[in-house]
Protein backbone atom coordinates (compact mmCIF):
# COMPACT_ATOMS: atom_id res chain seq x y z
CA UNK A 1 0.00 0.00 0.00
CA UNK A 2 1.22 3.51 -0.75
CA UNK A 3 1.23 6.02 2.10
CA UNK A 4 1.90 9.75 2.11
CA UNK A 5 3.37 11.75 4.95
CA UNK A 6 3.47 15.54 4.82
CA UNK A 7 5.76 16.89 7.54
CA UNK A 8 6.62 20.49 8.33
CA UNK A 9 7.39 23.10 10.89
CA UNK A 10 4.14 24.48 12.31
CA UNK A 11 0.97 23.95 10.21
CA UNK A 12 2.25 23.90 6.62
CA UNK A 13 1.75 20.11 6.40
CA UNK A 14 -1.84 20.41 7.60
CA UNK A 15 -2.57 23.18 5.11
CA UNK A 16 -1.06 21.22 2.22
CA UNK A 17 -3.05 18.12 3.18
CA UNK A 18 -6.24 20.17 3.38
CA UNK A 19 -5.64 21.75 -0.03
CA UNK A 20 -4.72 18.44 -1.68
CA UNK A 21 -7.86 16.89 -0.21
CA UNK A 22 -9.95 19.78 -1.54
CA UNK A 23 -8.60 19.10 -5.06
CA UNK A 24 -8.47 15.28 -4.98
CA UNK A 25 -10.68 14.04 -2.12
CA UNK A 26 -7.89 11.71 -1.01
CA UNK A 27 -7.06 12.89 2.52
CA UNK A 28 -7.42 9.36 3.90
CA UNK A 29 -4.11 8.46 2.20
CA UNK A 30 -2.23 11.39 3.78
CA UNK A 31 -0.76 11.74 7.26
CA UNK A 32 0.28 15.23 8.30
CA UNK A 33 2.91 15.90 10.92
CA UNK A 34 3.01 19.48 12.17
CA UNK A 35 6.15 19.83 14.24
CA UNK A 36 6.92 22.10 17.15
CA UNK A 37 3.35 23.10 17.94
CA UNK A 38 3.02 24.05 21.59
CA UNK A 39 -0.44 22.49 21.91
CA UNK A 40 0.86 19.12 20.73
CA UNK A 41 1.59 16.82 23.65
CA UNK A 42 3.91 14.46 21.73
CA UNK A 43 7.30 15.27 20.33
CA UNK A 44 7.92 14.74 16.61
CA UNK A 45 10.14 11.69 17.20
CA UNK A 46 7.33 9.87 18.99
CA UNK A 47 4.77 10.83 16.37
CA UNK A 48 6.97 9.54 13.52
CA UNK A 49 7.86 6.35 15.40
CA UNK A 50 4.20 5.54 16.11
CA UNK A 51 3.20 6.31 12.52
CA UNK A 52 5.84 4.05 10.98
CA UNK A 53 5.07 1.31 13.50
CA UNK A 54 1.50 1.30 12.14
CA UNK A 55 2.72 0.83 8.55
CA UNK A 56 3.52 -2.54 7.03
CA UNK A 57 7.27 -2.87 6.34
CA UNK A 58 6.45 -3.40 2.65
CA UNK A 59 4.34 -0.22 2.38
CA UNK A 60 5.66 2.39 0.00
CA UNK A 61 5.91 5.69 1.86
CA UNK A 62 6.35 9.08 0.23
CA UNK A 63 7.47 11.69 2.76
CA UNK A 64 7.29 15.33 1.74
CA UNK A 65 8.99 17.79 4.08
CA UNK A 66 9.21 21.54 4.06
CA UNK A 67 12.86 22.50 4.28
CA UNK A 68 16.12 20.93 3.16
CA UNK A 69 18.53 20.95 6.06
CA UNK A 70 15.74 21.45 8.57
CA UNK A 71 15.16 19.43 11.70
CA UNK A 72 11.91 17.95 10.38
CA UNK A 73 13.39 16.12 7.40
CA UNK A 74 16.32 14.92 9.53
CA UNK A 75 13.87 12.97 11.70
CA UNK A 76 13.08 10.70 8.74
CA UNK A 77 16.70 9.57 8.11
CA UNK A 78 16.31 6.32 10.09
CA UNK A 79 13.27 5.33 8.02
CA UNK A 80 14.68 5.83 4.51
CA UNK A 81 15.04 2.73 2.33
CA UNK A 82 13.91 1.47 -1.08
CA UNK A 83 10.27 1.81 0.02
CA UNK A 84 10.50 5.10 1.92
CA UNK A 85 11.27 8.14 -0.22
CA UNK A 86 11.99 11.46 1.53
CA UNK A 87 11.68 14.64 -0.54
CA UNK A 88 12.33 18.19 0.70
CA UNK A 89 10.67 21.33 -0.62
CA UNK A 90 7.06 20.19 -0.59
CA UNK A 91 4.56 22.17 -2.61
CA UNK A 92 1.17 21.60 -4.20
CA UNK A 93 2.32 20.42 -7.67
CA UNK A 94 4.75 17.97 -6.08
CA UNK A 95 2.18 16.60 -3.63
CA UNK A 96 -0.47 16.15 -6.29
CA UNK A 97 1.97 14.53 -8.73
CA UNK A 98 2.92 11.90 -6.19
CA UNK A 99 -0.64 11.38 -4.98
CA UNK A 100 -2.11 10.99 -8.45
CA UNK A 101 0.64 8.68 -9.76
CA UNK A 102 -0.22 5.12 -10.76
CA UNK A 103 -0.35 3.10 -7.54
CA UNK A 104 0.41 -0.13 -9.40
CA UNK A 105 3.89 1.10 -10.29
CA UNK A 106 6.34 1.43 -7.41
CA UNK A 107 8.50 4.51 -7.31
CA UNK A 108 12.18 4.09 -8.07
CA UNK A 109 15.02 6.50 -7.49
CA UNK A 110 14.82 7.42 -11.19
CA UNK A 111 11.05 7.90 -11.28
CA UNK A 112 11.13 10.07 -8.14
CA UNK A 113 13.90 12.23 -9.59
CA UNK A 114 12.02 12.54 -12.90
CA UNK A 115 8.81 13.59 -11.12
CA UNK A 116 10.71 16.20 -9.08
CA UNK A 117 12.30 17.63 -12.24
CA UNK A 118 8.87 17.92 -13.87
CA UNK A 119 7.44 19.66 -10.81
CA UNK A 120 10.30 22.18 -10.76
CA UNK A 121 8.85 23.54 -14.02
CA UNK A 122 5.86 24.76 -11.99
CA UNK A 123 8.09 27.27 -10.19
CA UNK A 124 7.98 30.27 -12.50
CA UNK A 125 8.89 33.91 -12.13
CA UNK A 126 5.75 35.23 -13.80
CA UNK A 127 7.04 38.82 -14.16
CA UNK A 128 9.79 37.60 -16.47
CA UNK A 129 7.39 35.31 -18.28
CA UNK A 130 4.95 38.15 -18.75
CA UNK A 131 7.69 40.49 -20.05
CA UNK A 132 8.85 37.84 -22.53
CA UNK A 133 5.25 37.39 -23.74
CA UNK A 134 4.91 41.14 -24.21
CA UNK A 135 8.06 41.23 -26.34
CA UNK A 136 6.70 38.46 -28.53
CA UNK A 137 3.44 40.35 -29.02
CA UNK A 138 5.25 43.59 -29.97
CA UNK A 139 6.93 41.83 -32.88
CA UNK A 140 3.63 41.09 -34.60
Amino acid sequence: MRRFVFASHHYLAHGLKDTVDFLTNQAKKIYDINAYIEEEKKDIDSVIQELFAAFDPEDEVIVLTDLMGGSVYQKFFPYMNDHVHVICGMNLPLAMSFLLADENTAFTKESVERLIEECKKQIVYVNALSAASQMDCDDE
